[in-house]
């Protein structure tokens, strides 16, 4: 069963009444100069937010520093909420906002742990020196996220919501667009260099543990770790990990299905494929390009072997990773060099 969050709502000018209620330096102001009150704080970029959880009800101010997408940060003035409650509400805020990374939430809080920092008086308004923590969207993420080391940068091993099987693999490296979700792992992992590019190295394969703040590797997200390095150091032929596809046609799926199948040290063009589903020559040389578009998405790579389909003249076409890894792994398995 997921955590129950609390329900947070923007506050628009027709919420008014309801924020004086749950601010007390307006409790004696006039409900025209709430909405004042909002419109000046909305003037200098700072938004209101209200928020409800099991009978408690409050509010926080939000801003994006540098109207930047991936930060931002919320202060609840002369509010207690406590450091579960704070946590909570952090989640809430990741869920209103899928593109934020970092967070940065400050409180007078109830009962303090030995991570807390101050910050110093004057910092918000005139109230006291206040507490603060920094939460970052992957400790907040249903799906787990692994990375394996390697001579190419890194694999992300990702899996479905519930954890029990991986969705995804993905490969991270130097400049090759990565999506937000994968972006916001890298970051935390610290797997950038000083110039904002992915490391690579030519190192043997090697799970990297998660960084403090994060869960440890599930049981799933090991064993199908340990299967991959196992065949990039060339001991293991066969996967046999959990996995579920989320997405994709019913076309594509035909298409990973067969790919799939193919053994370990065997080759197949993508007329090959095309002919196993339409059955005839001419069809599937039509077909071919629309095999290859199939598999420049396919979702799990090394699992589904797309590297051990070819273009029929031989030559190594377009990989989802580069195709020096295709080359590689095509490499290691025919001629046993890693």
């Amino acid at each position: 069963m997921s955590e129950s969050i609390p329900d947070i709502k923007f506050c628009y000018l027709k919420d008014a009444s309801e924020f004086r209620r749950r601010n007390k330096k307006l409790l004696l102001k006039s409900l025209s100069e709430s909405r004042d009150y909002i419109r000046d704080r909305q003037s200098q970029g700072i938004d209101i937010y209200l928020w409800s959880y099991q009978g408690q009800h409050g509010y926080f101010y939000l801003q994006k520093p540098m109207a930047q997408e991936s930060w931002a940060i919320i202060y609840y003035e002369s509010q207690t909420v406590s450091v579960q409650l704070t946590r909570k509400i952090a989640k809430a805020v990741f869920g209103e906002f899928l593109a934020l990374y970092r967070l940065d939430s400050y409180s007078v809080l109830d009962d303090i742990s030995d991570d807390k920092f101050k910050i110093c008086l004057g910092q918000f308004d005139d109230d006291l020196a206040v507490n603060g923590r920094s939460y970052f969207s992957p400790q907040f993420s249903q799906r787990q996220l692994a990375f394996i080391a390697w001579r190419f940068g890194y694999i992300a091993l990702i899996t479905n919501k519930q954890g029990d099987k991986i969705s995804r693999i993905d490969f991270v490296r130097r400049d090759r667009k990565m999506d937000d979700f994968i972006r916001s792992y890298a970051l935390f992992y610290d797997l950038f260099d000083n110039d904002g590019h992915i490391s690579e190295g030519l190192h043997d394969p090697v799970l990297i543990d998660p960084p403090a703040g994060l869960q440890p590797h599930n049981s799933i997200v090991t064993a199908a770790a340990g299967q991959i390095i196992a065949y990039l150091k060339d001991q293991l032929h066969e996967f046999n990990f959990s996995y579920e596809i989320e997405e994709g046609t019913a076309f594509q799926k035909e298409v990973w299905e067969i790919t799939r199948n193919i053994p370990y040290g065997q080759l197949l063009s993508y007329k090959d494929i095309a002919l196993e589903i339409v059955g005839e020559e001419e069809k599937a040389i039509k077909l071919s390009r629309a095999v290859g578009q199939a598999l420049g998405a396919n979702p799990l790579p090394i699992f589904i072997p797309c590297h051990r389909v070819i273009g029929m003249n031989r030559e190594l076409t377009g990989f989802t990773g580069g195709v020096d890894i295709k080359d590689f792994l095509l490499n290691l398995e025919f001629l046993k060099f890693n």
